[in-house]
């Protein structure tokens, strides 16, 4: 890893700052099933629901993940883990800044 990157620990605006702007706390509905299964659909419905009760919400797809900054990863179990560790950390990043 470069030595001139360094992971920041303090924010300029506190989590409870955007959170109270946005007028929601944060969080991850992580959705998994199988292929075909009705997850895009649900999260989508949800979405919506969400939408019109004035949440800002952002969907994760895992298809787009995988063709996307996953598209280097195969189906292998260690390939899997990687998957969920690296869509786990970008939803990780939306809740800390106040979305769900």
């Amino acid at each position: 890893m470069a030595e001139n990157i360094h992971t920041q620990f303090h924010r300029f605006v506190s989590s409870d700052e955007k959170e109270a702007l946005l007028g929601q706390k944060g969080s991850v509905l992580w959705m998994y099933g199988l292929s075909g299964s009705g997850k895009s659909t649900i999260a989508a419905a949800v979405e919506r629901k969400l939408h019109v009760k004035g949440r800002f919400v952002v969907i994760l797809d895992g298809d787009n993940f995988r063709n996307g900054l996953n598209s280097d990863l195969g189906f292998s179990d260690e390939d899997r883990e990687e998957n969920v560790r690296r869509v786990s950390e970008v939803a990780k990043m939306f809740a800390s800044q106040g979305i769900i």
